[in-house]
């Protein structure tokens, strides 16, 4: 059994305990509502779930590139990115498979019905046109559906505010990295815009580790993202508003896919393979206020389509493989769904909604004579309706309870539902929640119907066939938790524990004899665990937060103890800022994680046991007038050497300074 590294957790306790004895003055503002409740915003205050708001302004302050460096600092939520900026990125939300957390664009899911578990993959996605990420732990299929069974991401795009203003931005810096950015929005009478557009490239540094390199030495895996977006609302009438919203983004991404030597000696280096992938999302509402804004309908529809290649040719003196496979996924998502205050106390939302996913795949890989053809092509529908009741008894009674019944195709209906209440005692400002929920994921496309051939030397040598006889994935879950302010705001403290069981998890099984593979419904794991945190709020200038997760996981299959990797046992987190005099903050990102297991890369032995890791980010921003801001930072301040997913490099220290122009 590995031990906790005390030092390391003392060293980030410091600056905790530090602002905890600075002078408070002040009070900071929380956000007010949750988005990512329902189909209608509640205030934060009457939401039992544990849930967690990156906020444009944290966004800011401690300088996140994107997704994957805002949600790094989330609790209960395990971001791994195999090795350098652009590579793969998979989420685990308290233990739960990186397929079992649902990922949405302005409520939109960007799931990618493409990928083998139906997975989002939330590398390359920019943060020049967000306005915050809210992310819901636990069980969400009562209000989400399928995919839910971990949590729910929501990555909410920013609206044009009331006056004209464009902003452009330009950082460079080490590891050839030179991002750009420009957005401008405004509104013109009961029409608001927002549009933004973005450029990110760096030559980065090499994700196989000089363990692993062969003679060649060192490469550098670089990456480069073009993003477009654009946003915009109207308000037809007194009753009526629209918006509608648009997305575009193309990435190329140099990875170090595994290979050989044509005498079959392993080749970990690989100088041109790369992962080139497009994702184009579209959507709009309409919206309607009736009955002195007591019913609220709304209809929406979105389309995300994804286009992603894989190419690799033979390398001079290295590697002989060779791979050029198209994947292609769709996803069409259509809503009907209504708010309706028939109580002072209560709030009734309804509503159906209908999906249809899309998925193919073409193309081949030559693993040195060993050819793996992919032949998928597949789609399947789905309905469902869902209803909420939310009661609120004054300030300090609350509860929700909320029912989702899914049609899918070809599978039986599910009900998934969730009761979640709470209770404020303004008097001590104590909050007390729990909940308990259900959650079910169904098979992803690949799992059900894909389809790959093999051969060698023109020999068939096995292949892999879906399973259409999946049953869906399930879980059910509970938490308990507790908040405590002190200090009339200035610190907050508190603690969740949590218990979730997965039944019926999927996974890829192979017969060794006949060199087939399918996927196959396994039997359940079980996790528990313990999110904390010490939040203290000192002065206006002063901010500082550490949080503390705990987790456990045990499946009585050992089939499954392979899909059990790369949830980290420990973890803690700290978020600190000062703004010592208007325009001028300093900020710290610190991360110690405590990886529990993972599959070597390699290949020697059945699992690995890697080190605890600590990587610290600093930021500075200074603005010199109203229109222009200095900014730097520095990831990985102490260059720490650390594999997020075993023999796979993260990129070393790496410094940045830029400046942004506001009209």
């Amino acid at each position: 059994m590995k031990r906790t590294n005390r030092a390391a957790i003392a060293a980030l306790l410091l600056p905790v305990i530090a602002a905890g004895a600075a002078q408070a003055d002040d009070t900071p503002v929380a956000p007010e509502v949750l988005v990512t409740s329902g189909i209608e915003p509640l205030p934060t205050k009457q939401v039992a779930s544990s849930f967690t708001i990156v906020t444009a302004k944290d966004i800011e302050t401690f300088q996140y590139r994107d997704v994957v460096d805002a949600l790094k600092s989330v609790p209960g939520l395990h971001v791994v990115q195999s090795g350098a900026r652009g590579s793969q990125t998979s989420i685990f939300t308290r233990g739960a498979s990186s397929n079992q957390t649902l990922v949405m664009v302005n409520g939109l899911p960007v799931n990618d019905p493409a990928s083998p578990g139906g997975a989002a993959n939330l590398a390359n996605i920019p943060l020049d046109n967000v306005d915050r990420i809210e992310v819901v732990r636990g069980p969400q299929s009562a209000l989400y559906g399928s995919q839910a069974m971990g949590g729910v991401v929501n990555i909410i795009t920013r609206s044009g505010g009331a006056e004209p203003r464009s902003t452009l931005r330009v950082e460079g810096g080490t590891l050839g990295t030179l991002n750009t950015y420009a957005n401008t929005g405004g509104a013109a009478g009961d029409v608001d815009y927002f549009l933004s557009l973005s450029r990110e490239t760096t030559n980065g540094s090499d994700v196989t580790p000089a363990r692993l390199r062969d003679a060649r030495g060192e490469e550098k895996d670089g990456n480069a993202v073009v993003s477009a977006s654009g946003r915009i609302g109207a308000r037809l009438n007194e009753h009526l508003s629209a918006s509608a919203f648009i997305q575009y983004t193309a990435s190329d991404t140099d990875i170090d896919d595994d290979g050989a030597t044509a005498g079959f000696v392993p080749v970990f280096q690989n100088f041109d393979s790369t992962y080139k992938s497009k994702r184009l999302l579209t959507s709009g509402e309409i919206s309607g206020r009736f009955l002195d804004g007591q019913w609220r309908p709304r209809f929406s529809v979105g389309v995300t389509q994804y286009k992603s290649d894989l190419a690799d040719n033979p390398d001079p003196g290295g590697s002989i493989y060779l791979a050029d496979v198209e994947y292609k996924g769709k996803t069409v998502v259509a809503r009907f769904e209504n708010a309706l205050d028939i109580h002072p106390q209560h709030l009734l939302t309804f509503g159906g909604s209908y999906t249809r996913d899309e998925y193919s795949s073409n193309g081949l890989r030559d693993f040195g004579g060993f050819v793996v053809t992919s032949t998928s092509d597949a789609d399947t529908d789905a309905f469902a309706v869902y209803a909420a009741d939310h009661m609120n008894f004054g300030e300090r009674f609350f509860a929700t309870v909320s029912l989702h019944h899914d049609m899918p195709d070809d599978m039986k209906n599910h009900t998934s539902y969730t009761i979640a209440p709470g209770y404020y005692h303004p008097e001590t400002d104590t909050r007390l929640t729990a909940s308990y929920g259900t959650g079910f994921k169904t098979p992803s496309l690949y799992q059900r119907f894909g389809s790959e051939f093999s051969a060698f030397l023109g020999f068939p040598a096995g292949q892999y066939t879906g399973n259409p006889n999946l049953k869906p994935e399930k879980s059910r879950g509970w938490e308990v938790g507790i908040e405590q302010g002190f200090a009339v705001g200035k610190a907050r403290v508190g603690a969740t524990w949590f218990e979730n069981r997965v039944k019926d998890a999927i996974e890829i099984i192979f017969d060794p004899i006949t060199g087939d593979s399918t996927a196959a419904n396994l039997q359940r794991f079980d996790v528990k665990g313990l999110e904390s945190f010490v939040e203290i709020n000192p002065t206006a200038q002063l901010t500082a937060r550490i949080d503390y997760t705990w987790m456990s996981l045990d499946t009585n299959t050992p089939a499954v103890v392979g899909a059990l990797t790369r949830r980290p046992r420990h973890e803690i987190g700290l978020t600190t800022s000062w703004r010592p005099w208007d325009g001028t903050v300093f900020s710290a990102n610190v991360q110690w994680v405590d990886p529990d297991r993972d599959i070597p890369r390699d290949g020697f032995g059945f699992y690995v046991y890697p080190s605890p890791y600590t990587v610290v980010n600093v930021a500075a921003s200074h603005r010199l007038t109203e229109s222009v801001q200095l900014t730097a930072r520095i990831n990985n301040l102490f260059d720490k050497t650390y594999e997020p997913a075993h023999g796979l490099e993260a990129p070393g220290i790496e410094a940045l300074a830029g400046v942004t122009l506001t009209f």
